[in-house]
């Protein structure tokens, strides 16, 4: 009789990994979702925007529930959360400290009348126009989202809008951090390091280079650009993070729909990023669903193909726009994505989060920089689109190199072979050189922009280059005038552009063909506003202006100063100074006629 082989024990469980506020930061992302559900499915199908809110909760509530059901989401390692928290009120105090502005209110123009067609097209998108804008709207229903829950204005909801994307960007990169350290090392020294260097390379990086460039990006007005790196930044940490590769295809499309409807100029460049992922993924998915990748990820690169077909037409559109060292800033990107596949090749096999933060961003800044070394090629017009075309690739190339970076530091505190450890060593140095080079050469290409993100960091008037998007004392008074004296909203005349074009929309009248006749343009060069029994109209008046309108009528523009004299030359006119802190004598002056 044999003897029966004694059980072996059963191997223990491995420790699990410290926790610090990665999931919670996760959740709190997942916010976002009613808001961008209820966008989507407005544009696309023409709902009104509560049902699309109703469904972004109820997905909002299956997530959440599927992640918070296998383990509880609070940080069990408490000197990681407290070092994440330091991380993001540092990211956010830098970004406030140096863009805010108290006395331009938080936000700053530059003379664009973006801002104020966007906040036209919104109110449209809101109202009668759901697929308004080519359908980019993401920007436009998170800022209402935010006006209605907050009781907001249309000027205090595009600040918080903006101001949001830098928040995420902090919250993003340090709950993936979080996560990728976890699963490659699962060692409280590690993470702490990892989570330190991020810290330093973002106070490094994050006034140098970012805010300069979200600053500019914000002065000229284009916040649904901006917001664009929202579901960018999103869709590449959920691509890399998950371990099962249907989550991972699942992300993409998810986020490919998000970024399709926040803006379109670089949806080529991440169509083609989400095709060949997906090719890539194929053989993970099992033999049964495989054979389905090849059209599906075909099919995605001929979308790439025929999106940017349908943005070639559009390279000869000019605009107001500073011209940037656009060729030094394409041989930086291109050294950068060269670069990163060295890094790529050098991590170990094992560390797949890593390639896969390494594999989405190669693929969308290197589709992003052949596509504009062929334009170049080709000598097209460098005009408004193409300089807009690198900004989502530098960024994605920044917040990688400063991930990367941040995750080879935390290697540093794995015990290794001391030839492993050398390679580690040589592979973290590599990354951390790179990063303070890849910001130096942008930020020579991006010195254009110094001197007006000059001025905003300190602050104080007078200001050469940037002026108040909206004279929220004008604005207030406006409103007060109109409450006491039972009137209309008949317009707003002064020599700004931007600030006619937005102070208008904001205080409720909506062009109704914006796109078409850009804004309030002709308000502005003719000085037409809405007079009759009811109603009442206001035009600025401050000696500063009067010189202003004389060098609008010196543009080509005279209607505008005859009209504004002629309303100033009324004996009903009420003019009145209030406090205007960006203004050089600290007050300035609005008159209004009410019939």
């Amino acid at each position: 009789m044999q003897d029966t082989p004694a059980p072996q024990p059963s191997p223990e469980p491995l420790p699990e990994p410290p926790r610090g506020l990665g999931p919670l930061f996760f959740l709190l992302l997942l916010w976002l979702l009613p808001a961008g559900v209820a966008g989507v499915l407005r544009t696309a199908l023409g709902l009104p925007l509560w049902p699309g809110a109703l469904a972004g909760a109820a997905l909002l509530s299956a997530l959440a529930w599927k992640a918070t059901s296998g383990r509880a989401p609070w940080p069990t390692h408490l000197p990681l959360a407290a070092l994440q928290v330091l991380y993001v009120i540092v990211a956010m105090e830098l970004t406030w400290r140096l863009l805010g502005i108290p006395a331009l209110g938080g936000l700053v123009t530059m003379g664009g009348g973006d801002a104020g067609n966007h906040a036209a097209l919104r109110a449209l998108f809101v109202t009668t126009a759901p697929g308004t804008y080519q359908g980019f709207v993401l920007f436009y229903a998170v800022s209402h989202a935010l006006e209605r829950l907050f009781g907001l204005d249309a000027f205090t909801s595009f600040r918080a809008t903006f101001y949001l994307v830098p928040a995420v960007l902090a919250v993003a990169l340090a709950a993936g951090l979080e996560v990728a350290v976890s699963r490659l090392w699962s060692t409280a020294r590690a993470l702490l390091a990892a989570q330190v260097a991020l810290l330093v390379g973002t106070v490094g990086v994050w006034w140098f280079l970012l805010l300069k460039l979200l600053h500019y990006h914000q002065a000229d007005g284009f916040y649904a650009h901006i917001f664009g790196l929202v579901p960018l930044v999103l869709g590449w940490l959920a691509y890399a993070l998950p371990r099962s590769p249907w989550a991972r295809c699942l992300a993409l499309a998810a986020f490919t729909v998000f970024y399709r409807y926040t803006y379109g100029l670089n949806l080529p460049d991440l169509l083609f990023t989400g095709g060949v992922l997906v090719l890539l993924e194929g053989p993970r998915l099992g033999a049964r669903y495989r054979r389905w990748t090849w059209p599906v990820g075909l099919l995605l690169i001929a979308a790439a193909v025929y999106a940017m077909s349908r943005l070639l037409p559009l390279a000869g559109i000019s605009g107001g726009l500073l011209v940037h060292s656009y060729e030094r800033a394409l041989r930086v990107q291109c050294w950068t994505v060269v670069g990163l596949c060295v890094v790529r090749f050098c991590v170990p096999r094992a560390e797949g989060v890593e390639r896969r933060l390494l594999d989405f961003t190669l693929l969308f800044a290197g589709v992003n920089a052949l596509a504009q070394l062929a334009y170049l090629g080709a000598r097209l017009p460098i005009e408004y689109y193409f300089l807009k075309y690198g900004f989502h690739a530098v960024l994605l190339l920044l917040l990688t190199v400063l991930l990367v970076a941040s995750l080879r530091v935390g290697a540093l505190f794995q015990a290794q072979p001391p030839r492993a450890r050398a390679w580690s060593v040589g592979l973290a140095v590599l990354v951390a050189v790179m990063l303070v080079e890849v910001s130096r050469g942008w930020g020579r290409a991006f010195r254009v922009y110094e001197d007006s993100y000059a001025e905003r960091i300190r602050g104080t008037p007078p200001f050469q280059f940037m002026d108040a998007l909206e004279d929220r004392g004008a604005t207030a008074r406006i409103r007060r005038v109109l409450r006491d004296e039972r009137k209309r909203f008949g317009g707003l005349l002064g020599p700004s552009w931007p600030r006619v074009n937005f102070s208008n929309v904001a205080l409720g009248w909506v062009p109704a063909d914006g796109a078409a006749g850009n804004g309030h343009w002709s308000v502005f060069e003719n000085g037409t506003v809405r007079e009759g029994p009811g109603t009442c109209v206001f035009w600025e008046a401050s000696a500063a202006d009067w010189e202003a309108y004389q060098r609008v009528t010196q543009d080509g523009y005279p209607r505008l100063e005859a009209s504004v004299r002629r309303l100033h030359a009324r004996p009903d006119k009420v003019c009145q100074e209030h406090p205007a802190p960006w203004a050089p004598g600290g007050t300035r002056t609005l008159c209004h006629r009410c019939d």
